[in-house]
């Protein structure tokens, strides 16, 4: 079935996604929005437009506490919060 996907010769079903994705231990947004394209370009301009850009599970999680911390108040990127985050990765 992948090298069919692959090849174009088939479209992965979007509903299929999750376990494919679970199987190949990928990012199951990512490998979404890539069977997305596949099946219809115009939606996938729509869904990047919209959503802006895939994340990962980790990646979600951090904007979960992100969300929590600041009771979901949406807080501005300022530079001195741009500055204690690349901190916390030593940069």
């Amino acid at each position: 079935m992948l090298s069919i996907v692959k090849s174009g010769a088939a479209r992965l079903p979007l509903d299929r996604v999750p376990a494919l994705a679970k199987s190949l231990k990928c990012d199951p947004a990512r490998l979404f929005i890539l069977a997305v394209e596949q099946q219809d370009t115009a939606l996938a301009v729509a869904v990047r437009d919209i959503f802006r850009i895939a994340v990962s599970a980790n990646e979600a999680a951090w904007l979960e506490e992100l969300r929590d911390a600041s009771d979901n108040s949406d807080p501005t990127l300022t530079t001195k919060a741009r500055r204690a985050v690349r901190a916390l990765f030593g940069k």
